[in-house]
């Protein structure tokens, strides 16, 4: 009698292209289940600050080493994956995640805005498009729900093929670009490559602004010692500007400086002084005004 079935789980399956030979290379099996695990942390964490958990939890998750762990089929490779804890939150994500895919699979209108998309998702799912596009194979997902005796409830099952992998890639395009342009903010990071990059040259950082976006900036090779100096600085960079649909925006860098101090007073003085006739009056005068003093 088969045992029942009492934690969610999560089935990934790698089929055709050299699945087809019944042999995939080791790193990149381990790499796309690596990315599916993050897609369900992230997602679910996503999920339980939604909720308003201040500490997210962990789910649990347990690759199954029995007649549902990692096998050979003619044709495909299949990992089951257990969520053992916090089980509601990580059966959503897992949904989330699922349901993810086939708007991918489904999607034809190209204008769909980002915030339709979890963001995490995409990067992760763009990273095992790459895996695929090498190994020429196709990602199954499936989420089932336990089975142990109640009301069976429906799989949840996708497709990532070439056409969810097409429309992956259309959120990397740009949407539009914008030169020249100057950001102002807090240079917070510095590193090789780029999260949503396959490839680009010289290497990379991220900005911070004031209003709480994260600009990604790709600095050229030559750039490498003045952003070193001005790490965890105040920082103005001009450069061309791309927008994205699903990713944060990217600068091309041309000039990195340090941020001068700004002053308000100078600022406001030169922005009103066009029109002294008109107030009839002077700075400090106008500024006990709006103060109400």
């Amino acid at each position: 009698m088969a045992t029942e079935q009492t934690d969610p789980i999560i089935i990934v399956k790698l089929q055709d292209g050299l699945a087809d030979r019944h042999r995939l290379p080791l790193n990149h099996v381990i790499s796309v289940l690596e990315e599916v695990r993050s897609m369900v942390t992230e997602a679910g964490h996503e999920i339980q600050r939604e909720r308003g958990l201040e500490k997210p939890a962990d789910f649990g998750l347990e690759l199954l080493a029995e007649e549902g762990g990692i096998i050979f089929k003619v044709g495909s490779v299949e990992a089951t994956i257990a969520i053992t804890t916090n089980v509601q939150d990580g059966f959503l994500a897992a949904q989330k995640i699922v349901k993810t895919v086939e708007r991918l699979r489904g999607e034809q209108d190209k204008k769909t805005p980002k915030e339709d998309y979890d963001v995490h998702i995409i990067r992760r799912l763009n990273r095992i498009a790459r895996i695929q596009k090498t190994d020429r194979t196709k990602l199954n997902l499936s989420v089932r729900a336990p089975r142990n005796g109640h009301e069976p409830t429906p799989d949840y099952s996708a497709l990532f093929d070439q056409v969810a992998i097409d429309s992956v890639r259309s959120m990397q395009a740009p949407t539009f670009s914008i030169e020249p342009m100057t950001i102002y903010g807090k240079l917070m990071q510095l590193k090789d490559k780029d999260e949503e990059e396959a490839s680009g040259r010289g290497f990379w950082g991220e900005v911070l602004r004031e209003s709480g976006e994260s600009w990604r900036v790709q600095f050229k090779a030559s750039d490498v010692d003045v952003a070193a100096r001005l790490f965890r600085h105040q920082v103005s960079i001009t450069g061309k500007a791309f927008y994205f649909r699903a990713f944060s925006p990217k600068l091309l860098a041309q000039e990195i400086l340090p941020e001068t101090e700004k002053d308000y007073e100078k600022a406001f003085d030169e922005l009103y002084g066009c029109d002294k006739k008109l107030y009839n009056s002077d700075f400090v005068s106008l500024l006990k005004e709006m103060r109400g003093e």
